[in-house]
């Protein structure tokens, strides 16, 4: 079964009128408000999806206002060209929610993105923060203090798998942290703190993080 095959049929499970728009194209039709077209890029465990594929992608299927992209890593730079060219690259969970939220889904933004974005603003220490995964950011900070690549995750526990599997989501970047966002996070188990300390990656909850935004990174 192809992924926009799958999609179609968990749209359809959700009572969702869909057709198929080409080879990877899916419209769900909504009351009073504009269809709603995305492309759905078909997972690939070796090749990335790069900015070359998501200009093909638009190309393919100009009217999408989203790319739904599944158990395939996107390159960094992917993200720096959404707003050009008109469309949002996100899971099909955001795909989901922004059939709901919005009108114009290329215009979706994730939960955790608004959060982080908030977050680090009320620090007054960050200047910006750039999307540079699902969910990686690289924040530009202030005073001189070089930026910063986090990945953040929302679960309040983390496992050593799920360490290992959220390393291997972001192969193209240089991650200086993984922050935990949940508010109930209290902290990480020895193992999993053992394989940070051996991939370079620190650790933090979202308040401990935020403590240190300020300070020279080590």
């Amino acid at each position: 079964m192809s992924i926009r095959s799958w999609v179609m049929t968990q749209l359809r499970k959700d009572s969702r009128i869909v057709e198929g728009i080409g080879e990877h194209g899916v419209k769900v039709l909504r009351p009073n408000q504009p269809a709603a077209v995305a492309f759905c890029v078909e997972p690939d465990s070796v090749n990335p999806f790069t900015t070359k594929a998501l200009r093909e992608a638009v190309e393919e299927l100009p009217e999408a206002g989203m790319v739904i992209v599944t158990r395939r890593v996107v390159d960094p730079d992917v993200y720096d060209h959404v707003r050009e060219l008109g469309v949002c690259v996100d899971t099909f969970g955001g795909f989901t929610r922004a059939l709901w939220q919005f009108d114009d889904i290329s215009e979706y933004v994730h939960p955790e993105e608004i959060y982080i974005q908030q977050r680090m603003a009320a620090t007054g220490a960050v200047a910006s923060v750039t999307r540079r995964g699902h969910r990686a950011w690289e924040l530009e900070r202030i005073a001189g203090l070089r930026s910063l690549t986090i990945v953040s995750h929302d679960r309040y526990e983390l496992t050593d798998d799920g360490f290992i599997e959220i390393l291997n989501q972001y192969p193209n970047l240089d991650l200086d942290a993984l922050v935990i966002t949940n508010p109930n996070a209290q902290g990480f188990g020895g193992r999993v703190v053992e394989s940070a300390q051996h991939a370079g990656v620190s650790l933090y909850t979202l308040n401990d993080f935020v403590r240190k935004i300020r300070k020279p990174w080590t």
